[in-house]
């Protein structure tokens, strides 16, 4: 039995669980640790690049909020981008977050064609400065600004590009559907007044049938129509005027819109003078008084002179000289000798380079004006490459047409009897124009419309921009020209050198870029 009871208390000692409990305790506690401080480590880890997340994206509304604080000082002054080049700074509103503040910086950039010898913003110059005057893409005529947004430490840049609408992005823009009152018989008044509300002696000029207008048009006021003249090539072409009517002269509105009518479009206004473009003209290429350019390819031959390259920066501009412009243009009395101290340009030939030809008087066109090879066809034959050429006038740009003998006031066509001429020696017949045409002041007209006889076509491809409407010939197509008007579709992407904007346009952002690199901002 002794032997029986020891056994017996040996078996349950080995059955006995004690301290294998605690072996068990230990192990769970210590997996359980690991997995907390697994977990702490991760959720440290994690509110780290959560917090660094929020940071990124703190950092790049405050950018956003940059570009739209300098929208509204340009929406405020349109001439806000050319005012200053110190930084725009500001803070978010409500942006403070545990010590944390968003801010931003807004700089604008210099542009890439800047002047080497002014890498600067500078606001006595800014267009050169500034304004992208590159000839190609889609940069052309537009500035930049960067907007850097912090938070936390953090930052991102923003790039927005901004464009102002262009009088281009039309082959034909008025603001006045009337001839211009300092070429009117008695200079009438109120005649720069949209109809209906001008007064009466101003003279409407009408859109009669064999108009072709080939490509999109703007207008502040009401087209005048007589007949069937064609508007536009496709729907995709906007037609923006107040209206169209035949003004009760009896012929008929049967306008062919083959563009979109819309007479709900922003205005835009023509600046009061290009004497901006002077500012970037090179003094090899700045003219004065009465100046003579005939083109050839990349040259030039200025009064008869031997060819010389064109300027480097495209642009060539014609003063009045210091004596002054004593002649007062009217299409009745147009004259092509003397006055020598006018700033008029005459131009003709052929081009190869992007250029743009100002004067602060008129611009007189004696010749064909093409890119170089382009062949003479009806219809104009689309332009190719990359050259473009902008004519802005601050008063005339006008089509030489003298009459023999010369004629000395608005019903005299050369006889004693006031009829029409049939010599119209010198006269142009059929001319082809592919060019950006801008009159600041006044109109694109053709000297004495009213006389001789009917002419052809005058063929513009590219864009006509005037302040009054302009005749080239009579309503009856029994003088003058019947108009062939295209629009070069290059227009709308690419411009001539440094090529004016409207006034009243407000610049918008055309591109919106992030710079991830410092360096590439």
């Amino acid at each position: 039995m002794h032997l029986t009871a020891r056994l017996h208390r040996h078996a349950r000692r080995c059955a006995d669980e004690r301290g294998f409990t605690m072996l068990l305790a230990v192990f769970v506690l210590t997996v359980t640790t690991l997995l907390l401080g697994g977990a702490y480590i991760a959720v440290l880890d994690d509110t780290a690049l959560s917090r660094n997340d929020l940071d990124q994206k703190r950092a790049y509304a405050a950018a956003q909020a940059g570009i739209q604080a300098y929208n509204y000082q340009l929406n405020q002054n349109v001439n806000y981008w050319e005012t200053t080049c110190a930084a725009l700074t500001g803070t978010v509103p409500g942006s403070t977050d545990a010590g944390t503040t968003e801010k931003y910086s807004v700089q604008v950039h210099v542009a890439s064609t800047a002047p080497s010898n002014d890498n600067v913003c500078d606001t006595a110059n800014p267009i050169a400065t500034l304004i992208e005057g590159s000839t190609s893409g889609t940069a052309a005529g537009t500035f930049r600004v960067s907007s850097t947004g912090k938070s936390a430490g953090v930052s991102r840049t923003v790039v927005a590009q901004y464009r102002s609408p262009s009088f281009l992005n039309y082959v034909y823009y008025t603001d006045y559907e009337v001839l211009d009152p300092s070429a009117t018989p008695g200079n009438p008044t109120g005649c720069a007044v949209h109809w209906p509300s001008r007064g009466r002696g101003c003279q409407p000029i009408e859109f009669v049938t064999g108009d072709a207008i080939n490509g999109p048009l703007h207008s502040e006021d009401t087209l005048f129509v007589c007949g069937r003249p064609v508007f536009g090539r496709t729907k995709a072409d906007q037609i923006q005027a107040a209206g169209h009517s035949d003004e009760g002269t009896g012929c008929g509105d049967n306008a062919v819109m083959t563009g979109t009518f819309n007479s709900t479009a922003p205005s835009l206004l023509p600046p009061s003078t290009n004497a901006q473009l002077l500012n970037v003209t090179q003094p090899a290429f700045h003219f004065t008084g009465v100046t003579k350019i005939v083109l050839n390819g990349g040259q030039m031959s200025v009064n008869g002179g031997a060819y010389v390259n064109d300027p480097t920066n495209g642009v060539v501009y014609v003063s009045t000289s210091s004596a002054g412009c004593p002649v007062t243009y009217t299409p009745f009395t147009a004259t092509y000798t003397g006055n020598t101290g006018c700033g008029n340009v005459y131009v003709s030939g052929n081009y190869n380079t992007s250029l743009t030809i100002a004067s602060d008087n008129d611009i007189i066109i004696n010749g064909n004006i093409i890119p170089t090879g382009t062949p003479l066809t009806t219809p104009a034959t689309a332009p190719s490459g990359t050259a473009l050429l902008g004519l802005v006038a601050n008063d005339y740009v006008r089509i030489s047409h003298p009459v023999t003998p010369a004629r000395d006031s608005s019903t005299d066509c050369g006889t004693a009897s006031g009829g029409n001429v049939s010599n119209d020696t010198g006269s142009l017949q059929n001319p082809y124009i592919y060019a950006a045409i801008l009159a600041v002041n006044h109109s694109f007209i053709v000297d004495n419309y009213d006389c001789g006889n009917q002419l052809g076509s005058l063929h513009v491809y590219g864009a006509i921009a005037q302040l009054f409407r302009g005749p080239v010939g009579t309503g009856n197509g029994n003088s003058g020209y019947l108009k062939d008007y295209n629009y070069d579709d290059r227009l709308a992407t690419t411009e001539p050198p440094y090529f004016l904007n409207p006034v009243s346009a407000h610049w918008s952002v055309s591109r919106e870029t992030e710079c991830d690199v410092a360096a590439s901002c």
